[in-house]
């Protein structure tokens, strides 16, 4: 699988942008138990962690790391989903050069999630479009799946059984380890909380102090502040993380491994937010865009998990802070439209529209080829439609206080 392509499929495609009509766009409406070991799936011990997430919303892991035997090509696992389960998150991770995902998924009231074969089918070639839930190919080192993320996959209580699978050089590996992780509540959340953890090579001068005073960093926060907040969505918590300088510049051109490098330096800090790189460059290796603005280390990310080869996203700052103060361009600051477009990414976006205008995303309320949508791969639009902001809210990555 060509490595490269599955990041640039995941890559804004800007150096700058603009929202001169953003004011008149479309806005956005507003105990886990032991199973039987049915059917080959692994029998699992109780929940290991429950936290509250404020609002009547408690983020609960199922299962915590558990390492589960490939057999016959599949991992097999059942676990039990609350009474009041408002979204699940599984996690499928193991060697970081190795590719893991979900083979099928059966929901707990016994519909298929993801179907067995779904990636033979016709039109699944970028992930199980035909899926109820959208579920992503195989990933290098981590797969990471939310339901629902479309309005077809709706979870449910009861016995979900999943069928997992790993490669490692062409060959099924060993084992797979599988995280699952359920976000609990009253209904799906309407407004939610994220957390934010930058992290800096000294690119373009910015540090972890010395971005906390300047005031285009701070227009690049509010530009995400402002995007976000079409969807009900607030930056909560940020903290700040300084990084050795030879990292400041990744390749995610084909035998690559700079990227994921950069992602493993992702820390359990302060918050249990999405992780955002700051580097000079972002390289492709590619003649027609040698360099990206931004890129999405996975989609989504593995929440929860930190240092993986996928725990975040990285921003390239050459292009916009390589222009003099004085002639920025702060309506909207270009890196803050990049920042808010990958982070749609880690969050568990893809793109609305690819450039070839034939390769599209799953919700049937992104028109194709329309790029006032955020996530269209050009990046520069405003607009998350309503499918996209129920989508982003059952991530458990964002949280949802009082």
């Amino acid at each position: 699988m060509n490595r490269a392509l599955t990041y640039l499929l995941a890559a804004c495609l800007l150096w700058s942008c603009g929202d001169e009509d953003a004011d008149t766009q479309a806005q956005p409406q507003d105990a886990a138990r032991a199973d039987s070991d049915q059917d080959g799936g692994l029998a699992l011990d109780s929940a290991t962690d429950a936290a509250p997430a404020g609002a009547g919303f408690i983020i609960e892991t199922l299962i915590d790391q558990r390492q589960v035997p490939i057999s016959g090509a599949s991992a097999n696992v059942n676990f039990e989903a609350p009474d009041d389960v408002v979204s699940l998150t599984v996690i499928v991770h193991g060697d970081p050069d190795g590719w893991f995902g979900i083979e099928s998924w059966t929901d707990g009231d016994g519909t298929q999630l993801a179907a067995p074969g779904w990636s033979e089918a016709a039109g699944n070639d970028r992930g199980c479009m035909t899926c109820r839930n959208f579920t992503g190919l195989l990933q290098n080192g981590v797969s990471t799946t939310v339901a629902p993320n479309r309005d077809t996959g709706a979870v449910h209580p009861g016995t979900h059984r999943l069928a997992l699978s790993g490669w490692v050089d062409g060959f099924a590996a060993d084992s797979v380890t599988v995280t699952v992780i359920a976000k609990r509540g009253p209904a799906a959340p309407e407004t939610g909380v994220i957390d934010l953890n930058f992290y800096f090579t000294g690119a373009q001068g910015w540090t972890s102090d010395s971005v906390q005073g300047d005031p285009y960093f701070a227009a690049c926060v509010q530009r995400v502040n402002e995007l976000y907040g079409r969807a009900g969505i607030t930056i909560g918590d940020m903290t700040y993380q300084d990084l050795d300088p030879t990292l400041s510049t990744v390749s995610i051109a084909e035998g690559e491994e700079t990227l994921g490098a950069l992602m493993a330096n992702s820390i359990a800090s302060q918050t249990d937010g999405l992780n955002i790189f700051f580097v000079d460059q972002i390289l492709t290796g590619e003649p027609d865009f040698p360099a990206i603005p931004g890129v999405a280390a996975s989609v989504p990310n593995p929440p929860y998990l930190p240092g993986t080869v996928a725990s975040g996203v990285a921003i390239g700052t050459r292009g916009p802070l390589e222009v003099p103060p004085g002639q920025r361009f702060l309506d909207p600051p270009a890196i803050g439209q990049t920042m808010a477009h990958e982070l749609g990414h880690a969050l568990g976006l893809f793109h609305t529209s690819e450039y070839d205008e034939v390769s599209h995303d799953h919700y049937d309320d992104t028109p194709e080829n329309d790029n006032r949508y955020l996530m269209h791969a050009d990046g520069t639009g405003a607009i998350i439609s309503d499918e996209q902001g129920r989508a982003l809210r059952a991530n458990p990555a964002i949280r949802h206080p009082e």
